[in-house]
């Protein structure tokens, strides 16, 4: 008797274990699909940078570029250009993935 209930509880913790590393793989294809995004999105948001620190630079009155310098404290227009940059991609996914997933449930409804 106390060998089957040994059985069913070695049984029963591989089971646990199973589910366990299944979780784990999960998780780790989770982090590393985020990782892969947040990659890409750091290295899309360079060439739209540099666009709008030209279109800036180019086209934008002196009076604009002086007050853009005095909010930036003299640091280089390229890094506020990015930080927009990534931001605005960012929430662009952000936004297509919440269209998708609320298209998606009412497929299924």
């Amino acid at each position: 008797m106390s060998n089957n209930s040994l059985a069913a509880g070695k049984a029963e913790l591989a089971k646990g274990e199973a589910k366990l590393k299944k979780l784990v793989a999960s998780v780790k294809k989770i982090f590393a699909k985020g990782f892969l995004v947040v990659l890409l999105i750091l290295i899309s948001a360079i060439p739209v940078a540099l666009i709008i620190t030209y279109i800036i630079q180019t086209y934008c009155s002196a009076k604009i570029i002086e007050a853009i310098s005095k909010l930036s404290d003299g640091r280089p227009l390229f890094i506020y250009s990015y930080a927009l940059s990534v931001a605005g991609i960012y929430f662009t996914r952000i936004v297509a993935g919440a269209i998708k997933t609320l298209s998606s449930k009412q497929k299924n409804s």
